[in-house]
Order: structure tokens, then sequence, then C-alpha cells
């Protein structure tokens, strides 16, 4: 080998300068061996916009091509045909340039261009009139010298009309004079605060805070390393804008603290008037976790501001905990008075803005005796061996090796904001078999790591066909039918790899519904309980539901003369059960029931809890019950294992499924099989909802005041009658529209969205008649009586009356 070769020609003295730099090495790494290493630095290329003098949508790049219609975290405007961009390219030589706009769905290629031995700024000519809808998504692909092409992707829509340098410089009057307590930036007169809001924190401010809070108290922030601005959204009403920064702030402990922060505007422009409105304002901030300071207390371990939802694991005898604060994985020991910083893509310095880019998000999945602990980490990979690539790393921390092992990557060509979405269904990691279960599309895998071969376990897994404890341990899933007609529920211990079977009689099918504790949750339904919603969708809603344990004892049967169960939810300890009572073949909604679970889980001596001071507000901190006597922590960062070929897991996108997404603060909140549901949800949080193709479903204030469709009477002539023949409403809609929409739930005001964009809606005023919704007023619906064809018009909270008895069934 090379090193005896060396110690052979360089003599003893060599030999024993070697033998002390390892056993050097040895004691300051603390267990790592020499196959280990730091993460590394970032390597790719940057891409940005800019706009009348702002910079914006700084870009990250892919290290191979993405799903065009999960790309849609930032969008740019056209202006006067072309998009000015510059190129950062840090250590790289860029040697080309090609560019695409694809339709939202990417199954169009709509424009593209080229360049060879692009400049630092380039204009790329876009023709907006191009666009087949609104908007389009352009794929921006670079050469480096070593021939490596690296994607970058956002969309893009025209400028013309939208006001945009308007609520652009808004925007950064509000964000400077928070920043400043500038009184004269119009700050306070456009809060609405409220009830709504927690004054007594500054982890999340809204527009309904107190000017106080919205502008800092006495935390005095200023802002390091620069800022990113990202437009998310662009309508004909307002546009929505984030910005995250670095701020130093003024601290107690410490003389001052840095945290990360995210700041949400949405803002509207009124050209007649000149005038500019605050729509909505959402900033939220989480204390950087500085172990060089102070951040110990004789009661805990102090976090500082930050998230009232910290994620933590505890060991078992409570003297090691995982937490995870401002996107970074951290580990204390008690006993060893060690904190470690497990996981970060921040550099100490914070010097490179690519390591600061907030594109992931770190799960906790286990924590042995020892305080060892399995991560997760999803999203984008800033740097290091999977720069470029968007998925899944499973991660294995030695506290005593003092090393974080990569298990095995699971890659993805989706957006980051889908990764946790998918990836995150089942993720689990059993570190004693080495093995790891995914669930990728609708296939379940096992993966032995150790051996380098996986299975499916079970294939074709629609939503409703498996459920997953809350810890991600247990899964139960259908086994040998659809979800109408299954007689088997298998649950599968991804710890153990034990297995057990649940099962019903003849003539009924069983569904896993969800897990309290460590026992499932499952329902059963008989085949002649089959019928009908009021919008004429088929079910075969459950007649009882049961707790069983994984003995097989049942612990709790809910089962009620008249109702029946489609669904429920779980939180905390408590079932909520969605029911439908029948009236022949029809089932209509009636109010929710519910089951309480007693059983509490084993409280740990290491809890998560608040406290105030007048300088910070509301913060937090992981108590130690019996305390903490040291307070001056030694700060370990561990390094990496190396391996020669890394556990690598790839899957493209699959088979689309009917999805609805609800985009809203900037992000991807959730998906929802149901129109109706994401409607709802994006409602709260003055969001969008689009479908699995990207088309808008919708919109939160882009609408018209008022509106009547017109030129579609024979459309709505023939759902009229249709209906008067007694047609399913869902079947209706689908032959005439091309689609349904299930809006089931939403309230009238909720649906004007969807009538200004040229669809009827079918409201169901019992379980046989409807009415058609074909426009509004500002303050009245319009629609169609189905039995005359006459249109009349009620308000919008009569209409919500008239629709009550269906439980709000509307399809659209």
């Amino acid at each position: 080998m090379k090193w005896k070769q060396r110690l052979k020609h360089a003599g003893i003295l060599t030999g024993v300068f070697l033998l002390a730099v390892i056993i050097f090495a040895y004691t300051t790494n603390r267990g790592n061996d020499n196959m280990t290493a730091d993460m590394g630095g970032a390597a790719y290329p940057q891409v940005s916009f800019s706009y009348q003098g702002y910079s914006l949508n700084t870009l990250s790049g892919y290290s191979g091509s993405m799903d065009i219609p999960s790309m849609r975290d930032t969008i740019t405007p056209i202006e006067n045909g072309k998009i000015d961009l510059a190129i950062e390219a840090y250590e790289n030589k860029v040697t080309g340039l090609k560019w695409c706009v694809y339709s939202l769905d990417g199954t169009e290629e709509l424009l593209n261009g080229e360049e060879s031995d692009p400049a630092e700024n380039v204009s790329l000519e876009i023709d907006p009139s191009r666009l087949t809808d609104r908007e389009g998504v352009l794929e921006i692909v670079l050469t480096t010298e070593s021939e490596e092409d690296i994607y970058y992707y956002t969309r893009v829509t025209d400028a013309s009309g939208k006001d945009i340098l308007e609520n652009l410089n808004y925007i950064q009057t509000f964000h400077e004079g928070a920043l400043s307590k500038d009184s004269s930036a119009g700050i306070e007169s456009a809060l609405e605060p409220g009830e709504e809001s927690d004054n007594s924190t500054y982890q999340h401010v809204t527009i309904h805070s107190d000017y106080d809070h919205v502008t800092w108290g006495n935390l005095n922030p200023q802002v390091e390393q620069g800022e990113r601005w990202m437009i998310k959204e662009i309508n004909s009403v307002s546009i929505s804008v984030e910005i995250q920064f670095l701020a130093r702030c003024t601290g107690e402990e410490n003389e001052t603290d840095l945290y990360q922060t995210k700041e949400y505007f949405r803002v509207r422009h009124v050209a007649d008037s000149g005038s500019t409105y605050l729509l909505d304002y959402d900033r939220t901030m989480e204390q950087i976790f500085d172990p060089t300071k102070q951040v110990l207390s004789e009661n805990g371990v102090l976090l500082g501001i930050a998230d009232s939802d910290t994620p933590y694991l505890v060991n078992g005898d409570g003297s090691v905990v995982s937490f995870v604060t401002a996107n970074e994985l951290w580990n204390y020991n008690k006993n060893t008075d060690e904190a470690s910083l497990v996981f970060s893509f921040m550099s100490a310095e914070n010097t490179d803005p690519r390591n600061l880019v907030r594109q992931h998000k770190i799960g906790l999945l286990e924590i042995d005796d020892a305080g060892n602990t399995m991560f997760a980490v999803y999203g984008y990979m800033n740097r290091g061996e999977h720069e470029g690539q968007v998925g899944a790393a499973v991660y294995y921390y030695d506290i005593e090796q003092n090393s974080v092992e990569e298990k095995v990557f699971v890659a993805i060509d989706q957006s980051y904001a889908h990764a946790e979405n998918e990836l995150g269904k089942v993720m689990y990691y059993s570190a004693d078999r080495n093995v790891l279960y995914t669930m990728v599309g609708r296939t379940l895998y096992e993966y032995d790591v150790e051996k380098d071969w996986n299975e499916a376990v079970v294939e074709g897994l629609e939503e409703d066909q498996y459920a997953v404890s809350a810890d991600g341990r247990l899964v139960g899933y259908q086994v040998d039918g659809d979800i109408d007609t299954a007689r088997t529920v298998k649950v599968l211990n991804l710890e153990t790899g034990k297995e057990w079977e649940v099962t019903c009689g003849e003539n009924e099918c069983i569904r896993p519904l969800g897990f309290m504790n460590d026992d499932v949750v499952y329902g059963v339904a008989s085949t002649s309980d089959t019928g009908r919603t009021v919008s004429g969708e088929a079910v075969v809603p459950m007649y009882k539901v049961e707790i069983q344990d994984s003995k097989g004892t049942v612990k709790e049967t809910y089962q009620t003369d008249g109702a029946y169960v489609l669904g429920i939810s779980i939180e905390d300890n408590m079932i909520t059960l969605n029911r439908v009572s029948k009236n022949g073949e029809i089932y209509t909604n009636i109010s929710p029931d519910y089951i309480t679970n007693n059983t509490e889980r084993e409280e740990s001596n290491i809890y998560l809890e608040s406290y105030s001071t007048e300088l910070k507000g509301t913060q937090m901190r992981l108590t130690y019950e019996d305390g903490i006597s040291d307070k001056e922590p030694k700060v370990l960062k561990p390094k990496q294992i190396l391996f020669e070929n890394p556990k690598e897991i790839s899957s493209e996108s699959g088979e689309k499924t009917e999805r609805y997404d609800v985009y809203g603060y900037g992000e991807l909140q959730d998906s929802y099989e149901s129109a109706g549901e994401a409607i709802r949800a994006a409602n709260e949080i003055n969001g969008v909802v689009v479908s699995e193709d990207q088309q808008y479903i919708w919109e939160r204030g882009n609408r018209d005041l008022q509106y009547t469709i017109s030129g579609k009477d024979d459309v709505i002539e023939n759902i009229r009658s249709r209906l008067s023949q007694g047609e399913a409403p869902v079947t209706i809609m689908e032959e005439v529209m091309g689609e349904s929409l299930d809006l089931t739930g939403c309230t009238t005001e909720e649906l004007l969205y969807v009538i200004n964009q040229d669809r009827p809606v079918i409201a169901m005023l019992d379980a046989q008649n409807a009415v058609i919704l074909v426009g509004y007023t500002d303050a009245s619906v319009i629609y169609v009586n189905v039995s005359s064809g006459e249109r009349s018009s009620v308000s919008y909270t009569e209409m919500d009356q008239m629709t009550a008895g269906s439980g709000s069934t509307y399809i659209g």
C-alpha cells in the first residue's frame, strides 16, 4: 500500500510523525475513520432574473430534467417580449445555454432558443402570445466546460397590465419600513389587527398582528448576506412575493442572535386610483441554534424564538435529545455535555448563498436508547453527493462514532415541494435489519441496503387503500381486492418486519383507516349497502368502525343504527367520523361523531415548552425535568462516512392521479383528492388550487365582481334536461363538460370563481332536486330552476341554506 511504501522510504522519524497525526485525528474525530469527510461545498451555477431594477427568482440547478407540471415554485414576468437573466457561474465556466417554454402540463413545446458561450447577462426573446394558457414553464439548460447539463425552471407570464413594478415598490417600502421601524412607510394603516393573531410571539407575525410585532419590537434586525426575492403568483388582480433572508437581532443570553426569516406578501395595485393595497402578510422567523453561545440553562436547551411544534425525539433514559430547528438537525447529550450539528446545508460562515436555499425538510424517523438517530432529508439537495437532485436521503447518526452515514437515497423527478408529499407518505428505516420501506407512486417497496436488493411489498395502492401510523412504523393496507371488495387488511410493522391480518365476513369489505398509537383503526362495509351520494357518486359506506391491537383484541367498536361512515380523520386522541344517512339508495351527509381514546403515550422527562421574556416574547425550550448542570457544551460536527457506491433508488413520475394541490404563503401546503376540500383549504389561507396538470381550479379574489355565463345556453339546457330525467350529476358533468369537480362542502361564495370560468355548477337541494348556478352579482347568485327552466337569484346565504339538505353538495 502507498502509505507503507512511504514509511519505508521516509524512515522512522516520518513514521513517528504519522503515528502522532493518526492518534490526534482519532482523538478529535471521536471514532471517525479515514473514510469520512465533510459534505463539500455547492458546485452548481445559479440563475436569476431582473425586472425594472429588481433581482428576482434566483434558481438553483437540477442535475437532470424534471417533471414539468410540478415545477411551479416561482413565476417570472415577460416584459416587452423578453426576459433578462443573469448567470452566476461561481467556479464554473458555462459554455452553452438552451431554453424552452412548455405548456403548463408539459405536453407542448411552445418556444425555444439557444446560445453558445453565453455572457453573464442574457436576454431571452419570448413572445407571450405563444403561451397556450396564461402561463408557461421555462426550462433553461446550462452546459458547463465539463459537458455537464444543469437544468433550471420557472413559470413565465406576460407582465402587461399586471402593475408588477408598483406592487414590488410597495413591498420594498413595507419590508424596509418594518426593519427600520419607519412610521412613514404606511405599515400601521395597512394592517388588520385582530384576535386571529398571537401578539405574544415574533416567530409568526401576520397582517392581523399589531404594529409593534410587525416592526420587530426592540429586536433591531439587521439583514445579513442579502435577500432572496421570489415571485410566487401573478394574476390580473394581485401578485404574491416571498422574501428570504438572515436577520441578526439583539439578544438576551447573547449579544445578538441570528434568524432564518421568511416574509410573504400578497399585494394589489389599482391603476385608476394609483393606490396599492396589502391583501395578506405573513412572516416567520426561527433562531439559528448556536451552541458556541449561551444555549443551555438550568432548565434545559434554549431554542429561543422557534416553532412551537419543533420536531424532537428523546432516547430511552431521557439523557439525549435530537431536534430540528431552522432547517438544521442537532443532538444534545446531557451525559457527555456535547452538542452535535448532525445535519445542515448551511455553512458555518453562511457566505455561499447556494447553501442558504431552503427547499428541503428534515424528518426525524427514530432514536434508540443510546441516542443514535435515524432521519431523512426530503427535497432539493443543496450540496454534497446528491447536489441538484430531489428526493429523500435516509441517514444514520452514530453518537458514539460521531459520524453520519447515508443509508440510501431515493430520487424523484418532481419539485422539492412534492418530495416530502410523495416520499414522506411512507419512509421508514429499520436500523436493526438495515431495511428501508418507502412508498413511490402507488407501490410500497422494501429495500435491503446490506444486500442491495429491493422488492415490491404491494403494488397499485390507491390513497384510501392504506394507512400509516403517526410515527411511520406501522402500515395497514388491503391485499386481496380494491377499496370496495377487499376482505383482508394486512398490518406490517416496519421496524420488525412482523405482520398480522384483520378480516371481515362474506359479502363485506374492510378498509384501513388509520392508527391510534399502536392499534389499527379499520372500517367494515356491507356490499348490500352499495348506493350513491347526492351528487351521484357510487359509494359503499362502512356500517362499523373498530380499533384492534396487534394481538387481535378489539378494543372499541362504533356502530349506530341509521348512520354510516364514509371516512375518518384522527387528531391527537380523537377520531372524527364523517357520517351519512340512507334514504333508499341515496346517502346524505349528517353531523359527524367522535371516538375518544383515553390511552396516553408515556411522557418523557424531556419535553418542549414555551417561556417568555420582555425583549423576545414567547420562546421555546427543551426542558429537562431534572435540569442541566453544565452550561457550556462541547460542540461536535460529525463527519459523513463515504462509500464508493452509495445506494440510490431512482423513480420517475408515474401515472398521474387525480389530485388537487393547494399553494399558499409561497409553498405547497397540501394535496387533496376532492376539489371541494382543496378549495376550502385554499380559502383559509388566501391560496390557489391547481390540478395535477397545473390547470387553475380556484384562486382567492381573482374573479369578476359580477358575472353571468354567456354563449352556453345549449350546454346549460342540456344539463337541465338531463337532471330533470334523474341522471346522476357527476355523470352529466363528465359528459357535458369533459370532467366533473366535486365541490361538496363549499359555500356559495367560494364557488363564484368556478362560475367565473364559464363552468355551470349543479347545486343539490336534496337527494332528488337541484338547481344550476350560472352567474352572480356582488351579493346574490343566479340559478336556473331545473323544473321550469326559469332564472332566479338569491343571496349567497340563502343558497347555502337551500343546499343544506343535501349536505352542501355541489358538482362543477
